[in-house]
C-alpha cells in the first residue's frame, strides 16, 4: 500500500511540473502569436524589392528597345 501511495505522490508531483511547464509555453507562445510586427516589416521588405526590381526591369527594356532602335 505505501509503494502505490509513494508512486501516486511521484505521478503527481510530474503532473504538478508538466502542468507548470504547460503554462509556461503556453504564455510563450501567446506573446509569439500576438507580435506579428516583425512579419509585416518581412512582408514589406520583400514587397519592396520585388516592386523595386521590377521598376529596374522595365527601365533596362525601355534602354535597350532605345539602343535598338535608335530612337
Amino acid at each position: 500500500m505505501k509503494d502505490e501511495s509513494y508512486q501516486n505522490h511521484m505521478q503527481d508531483k510530474r503532473l504538478d511540473s508538466i502542468e507548470k511547464h504547460i503554462v509556461i509555453i503556453n504564455e510563450e507562445m501567446g506573446s509569439v502569436k500576438n507580435d506579428m510586427a516583425w512579419i509585416k516589416k518581412f512582408f514589406w521588405l520583400i514587397a519592396t524589392a520585388s516592386v523595386g526590381g521590377l521598376i529596374t526591369a522595365l527601365i533596362n527594356l525601355l534602354i535597350s528597345l532605345a539602343k535598338h532602335y535608335g530612337t
